[in-house]
Formats: C-alpha cells, structure tokens, sequence
C-alpha cells in the first residue's frame, strides 16, 4: 500500500468501514510510515475528539494510546484468526488421516477375511467329516466314545484305530 493509498484510507479506517484485508494492508503500512501514523494520529483525536463531546463524553486525554491500543487489538484479532485458521486445517488433516488409516486397516482385515474364506473353501470339507460329522456338528445330541491313545507307532495302527471307530459307530 502506497502512502496516498493508506492516507485515502484513514477515515474509513477510524469509522470501521474498511474490509479486513484492507485493514491489515492498512495498519502493517502505518505501523511502519512515521507520515501516515502521524497523519491517523491526528485525524483519530479530531474526530474521536468530536464523537466524545458530541455524546457528552468526558474527552480521553491521550487519543494516541488509544489508537495504539486500538491498533495493536486489531493485530491481535487478526494474528488469532490465523492462528485458529491453522490449527484447524492442522486437526482437519489429521482427522482425515486417521480415518484413512481406520479404512485402510478395515480393508486390510477385509481382504484376510476373504483371502481365509477362499483357502476353506478350496480346502473343502472337513477332513475326516465322514467320520467326525456327528462329533463336529451336533456334539450335544450324541457322545462319542473315542479311545485315542497318546502315541500311535505305526501307519497300519492309525488306520485299524479309524476302523474300530467305525465299527464302534455301527
């Protein structure tokens, strides 16, 4: 902002007419133009000056603090909209990467879920399900006696322990 620029806007300015983006471009040139701040400077206590006694106010004795104040309030409202504006972006981003990472996790389990469903079903049934059925699926409704002893020795042993089940069966 130009000098002639920041001075066109000094009223605007002290009547809070002017937009935010303005505003700011407006205060960061007076802050750093010692011409345009002494220029606010007196225009702020003529016309706050005339506000005060026109409202029958008592009349502030230092209208340069005041706009200090004023001044340094705005920069302060200003740097905490940034602020908000910030960490809200930053929560936001997070918020999204956890549930990208939640999605990603469920898809995984979905995909091991399935992936487990497709070697069961090439597995096919149960082994030995001719012989276990019963004992698998209805457990409550009949008790098997089954004598397994803890160490078979032979191949031959197995097979004749499966027949003697069947028969037991029968």
């Amino acid at each position: 902002m130009t000098c002639l620029e920041a001075q066109s806007s000094i009223i605007a300015y002290i009547e809070n007419r002017l937009e935010k983006d303005k505003k700011i471009e407006f205060l960061k040139h007076v802050k750093n133009c010692n011409d345009c701040m002494e220029e606010l400077d007196i225009y702020y206590t003529m016309i706050e000056g005339m506000h005060q006694m026109d409202s029958n106010l008592p009349i502030t004795r230092d209208f340069r603090a005041e706009l200090e104040m004023r001044i340094e309030r705005e920069f302060k409202q200003d740097r905490n909209k940034k602020s908000f504006v910030r960490s809200s972006v930053f929560i936001a981003v997070i918020a999204v990467l956890i549930f990208v990472i939640a999605g990603y996790i469920n898809f995984l389990n979905i995909l091991y879920e399935d992936e487990q469903k497709n070697i069961k079903e090439q597995q096919g049934d149960y082994y030995y399900s001719s012989y276990f059925d019963d004992v698998l699926f209805a457990p409550d409704e009949k008790i098997l006696n089954i004598n397994i002893e803890p160490e078979i020795s032979t191949e031959e042993s197995f097979y004749s322990k499966i027949r003697e089940y069947n028969a037991n069966k029968k």
